[in-house]
Parts: C-alpha cells; sequence; structure tokens
C-alpha cells in the first residue's frame, strides 16, 4: 500500500490495517492493538475501538484511542461527538480521528474544543505517516507529575536538555535546533518547593533576579493569570503569567507559565520570534490550560529527573 493510502481503492479492513501498521511504526515501543472492546462505564456494554495504543511513560501508561473513517463523505461534528461518547464512556481522554475523505471545518473545531477532560485531534488518512504528534510530554520530579499535549500543528520532543528542561515543543516541519534557532520554541520543566521558596511566587521571583543577576537591562512584566479549569473534581490550580524581554541577544520576548501544586510548580516558557506574539502566545496559553497537574507515587529517582530549574 505504500506509505499512503488512496481513498476507496482499499477495503475497510485494508483501511483499519494501514492505520494499525503505521502506527505501530511511528511508535515504537508501544503495545498496538486492533478490534479492541472495553467496558463502558457509563452504558455497561462492551464498546469496540479500532485501534488502541498504549505505551509506558515511566510510572504511568499513555492510553490513546483511534477511529479509522473509511468514508467517502468528510468527517461531520456527528462523527466527532460520536466518537467523543466512547472516550468518555471507556474513560480514555486521548482519541485520534483517522479520516480516509477529511473532515469539515466544523468537525475540526468541534474535535479542538472537546471537553476539559479528553484531548481529540482529527487528521487526514494522506498525512498519517508523517503524523508527529501522537502523544505528549510526561514530567516528573519527586511526588509532582505533569501531562502536557502538544497544540495542533505543534510537535512534543521528550529528549531532555541537561540543566535546561525536562522536554519542548515545536512547530511541524521544525527540528528543536532549527526552532531555537529561527521559529517559536516551548519548552518546560517542574521546579520543586523547599523550605526557602516554599511558594510559586517565591520561584517565579527568583528566576526573575537570576535573570536581571546576567542581565541586568532585562525587564517583566505579569500579565493576567491564566485561569484553568476543574478536572476530575479539582480545583483549579493557581497561574503566574508574564512576559520578560531579555534583551540584546534574544530573538524576541519570553512569555513564561507558573502552574502551582502543593509540591512544586510546572512552568512553560515561551520563546516567542519579534513581532509574531499573536500568532504563537495562543498556543502557550492552550498547552498551560489542557496541561495535567498530578500526584507521582513512584519509589525510585526517575529518569525524567534530569534539567535543573533554571528558566531563562
Amino acid at each position: 500500500m505504500g506509505a499512503s493510502v488512496k481513498r476507496f481503492e482499499v477495503s475497510w479492513q485494508e483501511y483499519e490495517t494501514y492505520v494499525f501498521s503505521t502506527l505501530s511504526r511511528l511508535i515504537p515501543g508501544a503495545k498496538v492493538e486492533r478490534d479492541i472492546r472495553l467496558p463502558g462505564i457509563v452504558s455497561g456494554r462492551q464498546r469496540q475501538v479500532d485501534v488502541l495504543v498504549r505505551k509506558a511513560c515511566g510510572p504511568f501508561e499513555l492510553t490513546i484511542a483511534v477511529d479509522c473513517k473509511h468514508h467517502r463523505r468528510k468527517v461531520t461534528v456527528s462523527d466527532v461527538d460520536r466518537f467523543l461518547g466512547t472516550l468518555e464512556d471507556v474513560r480514555i481522554s486521548k482519541g485520534v480521528l483517522v479520516s480516509a475523505a477529511g473532515y469539515t471545518k466544523s468537525a475540526y473545531r468541534r474535535a479542538e474544543k472537546a471537553s476539559r477532560d479528553i484531548e481529540l485531534k482529527i487528521i487526514d488518512a494522506e498525512r498519517l505517516s508523517e503524523f508527529q504528534h501522537i502523544g505528549c510530554a510526561l514530567l516528573w520530579k519527586g511526588s509532582v507529575a505533569a501531562l502536557c499535549s502538544p497544540p495542533s500543528g505543534w510537535v512534543v520532543d521528550n529528549q531532555t536538555a541537561p540543566n535546561s528542561f525536562q522536554f519542548s515543543m515545536y512547530l511541524l516541519g521544525h527540528s528543536r535546533e532549527s526552532a531555537m534557532r529561527h521559529g517559536a520554541f516551548l519548552y518546560g520543566n517542574i521546579v520543586l518547593k523547599t523550605k526557602p521558596e516554599p511558594t510559586m511566587e517565591a520561584i517565579a521571583s527568583r528566576h526573575e533576579v537570576a535573570v536581571l543577576a546576567e542581565c541586568p537591562g532585562a525587564s517583566f512584566e505579569r500579565l493576567t493569570p491564566i485561569k484553568r479549569e476543574s478536572w476530575a473534581g479539582r480545583t483549579p490550580e493557581d497561574t503566574i503569567f508574564r512576559i520578560g524581554r531579555v534583551g540584546a541577544g534574544y530573538r524576541g520576548p519570553e512569555y513564561s507559565v507558573y502552574i502551582d501544586h502543593p509540591e512544586g510548580v510546572l512552568v512553560l516558557v515561551l520563546l516567542c520570534p519579534e513581532g509574531e506574539d499573536r500568532l504563537y502566545v495562543p498556543a502557550l496559553k492552550w498547552v498551560a490550560t489542557k496541561a495535567l497537574m498530578m500526584e507521582c507515587s513512584y519509589g525510585a529517582t526517575p529518569p525524567a529527573e534530569v534539567g535543573s530549574d533554571r528558566i531563562g
């Protein structure tokens, strides 16, 4: 069948095989299964999933349900709503809807605006083989963990950078190096609270002081905090949102979001090209809104605990 699938020249069984085989190749180390039945928590009946992807991420398991649409028409809002219903019923928070005939604009918007507890992506089957952002960044330090999903059109890079960050995100088509040099670049890290710095405000202030010590001409401005929504009955976390202008040697402003946790803080930083704030700041806000803060009970020191808490 080659690297892509030609519409309607294959049966729906062959189409599902193509999706299954492609995902197996794209996500090494994952358990990829076809035609799985899962118990519906609300409906009380078995729900069918075309392709199920499970991958261990440290002490956690990432599960993605994939719906393969082999229709002659575009995927509609109704198709998206039905799949969202299945995801909610089987308690899977990540879904990918693959369409052989494309999708309507309203269907795409519906997928992008899925409920707080569910993230759904909808893509064209012909782009599946080059699709890079099935998945997310899962990072942790101590008892603090966070799950960060990429906005549409962005790639998650889980390669850590010693003494810098635990994950990064950049636009599809870039490498990490090219994004850092020429494009928008977003990275994140968890900072644990300590006795000298027991609050989110103390950690953010210390970061500002450290930057000012190296770049006396730098300036910071606090912006309206990003409002996070409640999920799984939890109280929304407080945030700090700021813009920093470091000066010579920087390509543009640096936007930072701090998301509070009882034991630490998730820090997200966007390096934004000058004059392109309106293009890329919404991506940072999206990641900050969707990020899930969790407790980690992992016994030993996990390998993801690399990178310092230095920001900037």
